[in-house]
């Protein structure tokens, strides 16, 4: 099925910081930690908040101790000087935008204005905006509320951060023709804006709607109430267990969006299991074809593809003899190396993608004899190239096992190299480095071109493992798991990517330059074009893309070592003339 995915989805800022506030306080903060009140609209997220020790309180005690976040929606003023006087240390998890509404709340009452609020009544936000208009606020949900607006002179009209656009112009404008001189602040959230604009562009463009989020949730009953409204038949599902899957297989284009709370996970897994339901519009050769290419992901043999034919085209570029059981024994290794990391992480991984948790769990012990039986394969054929070649390997499996396993008395399952930021990233690269790198050199000698290829490998393998760690941000935050994109953020990663790549380019001009690669190594420069591309793909929002992107991310190391391939060849058939 065609599956089109909003551009604007799923967590916003504010909902983030909130998230990330709570995710942080489980770790660092006094406990016992809570929030007053549900955090966000979102019961998936709030269970896994509970699993990290974060509870949910619904009435402040006289006394108390601990940690208690404010929540995303805010509250009034009042209730947060109660829980710091019942003893609580309170974290502020308003969402900044929220915060704006409540300060001109705040000034606007204390100047003697009357504050008019378009919203809904009920909702945690407009209490807590009440609460800052100090006894001088009024709701208005409907044009029939109109009629029970008393005269007004000096009024502010405000709106809840998450209404309906179109019904906030129409009341403003209409409280405005009836009490000419009001001030009108439009404080509904860009992040609502661009949510309600896209699901209009995906009304039109697709023949249903599946709106994920919290049926508690106003932004995502908005979300939807709008598709309707644009004549599209709407599916508004929490989970993908929710899905109405023999209605939706008569539609050829199906677009999904989701509400300012739903976790990534969520949605990727609405997506994924929208995109493998058989539609009578799509050919059988593309449904299985994907069957066929996830199957090669899932079960890590697609890395093990990319393993080998990097380092095939190191040793060839390296000038040394071909040797197919050395090729072998480097992806092996590799294989078993990041296979055994997956067995031991399905924590992160049912919710950074719960297909491939469901399938290593079915196969968890086919996997974990395999992993084991590749471990010793490639240890076998070490032997084969001499003592010294076998410890290296024997030391390069250690050390990916005591990466991988949580021992030294952990009582959680991350391994304490796991909890150094961005550790996961550094610790792949030199992974990959010392088995295509290390190992021929200690397999046949050192040539000074290893240094360049060194560099070449390293980039590319940091660049492929930080690529897949931010399609997993949001996951590895939820479990406490240190990787780069969690300990930077977003944008600084990408910052870090770009720096690489531009390492990336300097080294295959000073390759060139210096003459440690002959001129048809300008070949390379396929690899720095590529990975911009990757970078840019990247940049775009990454919701519901997540398979087309690791894809992207895997391919690095194909691309490289094709490029190598091509660079080699061309060096070879100049020699030659």
């Amino acid at each position: 099925m065609k599956v089109v995915m909003a551009k604007k989805a799923g967590f916003c800022m504010g909902v983030r910081r909130a998230v990330q506030l709570a995710i942080r306080a489980s770790y660092e903060a006094e406990k016992p930690v809570y929030t007053y009140g549900p955090l966000i609209h979102n019961e998936q997220a709030l269970k896994l908040l509970e699993m990290l020790g974060v509870k949910t309180l619904k009435e402040i005690p006289k006394k108390a101790h601990g940690t208690i976040i404010i929540r995303a929606h805010g509250v009034p003023p009042e209730d947060k000087k109660r829980l710091k006087e019942a003893g609580f240390k309170v974290l502020d998890g308003t969402c900044p935008r929220v915060a704006y509404v409540q300060a001109l709340a705040r000034k606007y009452s204390r100047q003697g204005y009357q504050v008019i609020i378009v919203g809904d009544p009920d909702h945690a936000e407009v209490k807590g905006i009440l609460g800052y208009a100090g006894g001088k606020g009024l709701v208005v949900s409907s044009f029939k509320d109109l009629e029970r607006l008393p005269p007004l002179k000096n009024y502010v009209v405000l709106s809840q951060t998450t209404q309906d656009e179109e019904l906030f112009e129409l009341l403003a404008q209409e409280i405005l023709a009836r009490f000419p001189g009001g001030k009108v602040y439009r404080t509904i959230c860009r992040a609502t804006h661009d949510r309600q604009r896209e699901v209009r562009r995906l009304a039109k463009e697709c023949d249903a709607i599946v709106v994920v989020g919290g049926k508690h949730s106003a932004n995502t009953k908005r979300l939807a109430l709008i598709a309707r409204e644009e004549g599209k038949e709407v599916f508004l599902v929490e989970t993908a267990d929710e899905l109405d899957l023999e209605k939706l297989k008569k539609y050829r284009k199906v677009g999904v969006t989701a509400g300012a709370s739903t976790p990534n996970w969520v949605i990727n897994q609405v997506v994924r299991t929208l995109e493998e339901l058989p539609s009578p519009y799509e050919a059988a050769f593309w449904r299985v074809g994907r069957k066929v290419l996830r199957f090669l992901f899932e079960s890590n043999l697609a890395l093990a593809l990319g393993a080998a034919s990097l380092s095939g085209a190191v040793l060839w570029a390296a000038g040394f003899p071909w040797q197919w059981p050395l090729v072998l024994m480097i992806s092996l290794f590799l294989f078993a190396a990041h296979t055994v990391n997956r067995l031991v992480d399905l924590k992160s991984l049912r919710l950074n993608d719960p297909f491939r948790a469901r399938f290593l769990e079915k196969n968890r012990k086919i996997f974990s004899l395999l992993t084991a039986a590749t471990y010793l394969l490639a240890l076998g054929i070490s032997l084969s190239y001499g003592v010294p070649v076998f410890w290296l390997l024997l030391f390069l499996v250690l050390t990916s096992i005591v990466y991988s396993l949580p021992i030294f008395g952990r009582n959680d399952h991350f391994s304490p190299v796991q909890r150094i930021p961005g550790a996961r990233s550094l610790f792949i690269a030199l992974g990959w480095w010392a088995a295509m790198i290390l190992l021929p050199a200690f397999v046949f000698s050192y040539q000074p071109v290893l240094n360049w290829l060194g560099g070449l490998v390293f980039i590319i393998a940091f660049m492929r493992a930080v690529f897949l760690e931010l399609l997993e941000l949001q996951g590895d935050g939820f479990v406490g798991k240190e990787t780069l994109p969690v300990f930077l953020g977003k944008e600084k990663t990408f910052w870090v990517l770009k720096g690489m790549w531009f390492l990336l380019g300097l080294l295959v001009l000073g390759g060139l330059v210096s003459g440690a690669f002959p001129p048809p190594y300008a070949a390379l420069f396929l690899v720095v074009a590529y990975v911009y591309f990757v970078l840019h793909q990247y940049e775009k929002e990454l919701l519901g893309r997540n398979f087309y992107l690791e894809v992207l991310a895997e391919g690095l190391p194909i691309i490289t070592a094709l490029s190598l391939l091509v660079a080699e060849g061309g060096n070879r058939l100049v020699s030659k003339r």
